[in-house]
């Protein structure tokens, strides 16, 4: 009985605090969101090719930045959703970059991809430390956010159910026509 009265109260202080450890990174007060300058980075590719965002934020692309993990059933069901749109806009001045979010490194990522059901034809970028999920203040995955040209974010969207890859398009497209190159 002292076992289960520990275990009882060691999960009350735990729900009593997840309130607190959500809100503390949750959209309405971790920007980056709409209109806010979207955080520079610059990381390599599964390939080891660096990626840097201000570079192409210079060339004159919008980018959709989209977080996921290779255990995240909603996020696989995405990038089956985001395929088919980055094969219509990557030649329209859209850079499409995946960042894995599972805190491995690019060998495991490359081993994994291939036994996916939906695996993202567009760069991935490992991110073992979390830089560019904790510069985005990521509280969930998927996270899904459009860079206007101007460098600006244009939209953020946690989560994923079918329907949704419909307003990452629409927010591509306005990205796209809001900076024309």
């Amino acid at each position: 009985c002292k076992n289960v009265a520990v275990i009882l109260a060691v999960m009350l202080l735990f729900a009593s605090l997840s309130p607190s450890i959500s809100c503390a990174n949750s959209p309405e007060t971790g920007k980056p969101g709409p209109g806010d300058a979207a955080p520079l980075f610059a990381v390599e590719d599964l390939d080891g090719k660096k990626v840097a965002l201000e570079e192409i934020l210079k060339s004159g692309k919008a980018v959709l930045l989209n977080f996921w993990g290779l255990r995240c059933g909603s996020c696989i069901e995405e990038i089956g959703y985001l395929n088919p749109i980055y094969d219509r806009y990557a030649w329209k001045g859209v850079v499409f970059l995946g960042v894995n979010v599972d805190g491995v490194k690019a060998d495991v990522i490359r081993k994994m991809m291939p036994k996916m059901p939906n695996s993202p034809k567009y760069t991935v970028l490992p991110d073992p430390e979390f830089k560019i999920p904790d510069l985005y203040n990521m509280s969930a995955a998927p996270l899904s956010i459009v860079i206007g040209r101007n460098g600006k974010v244009e939209f953020r969207h946690e989560d994923f159910k079918e329907g949704d890859e419909k307003e990452i398009e629409r927010a591509l497209m306005e990205a796209i026509a809001a900076n024309p190159r």
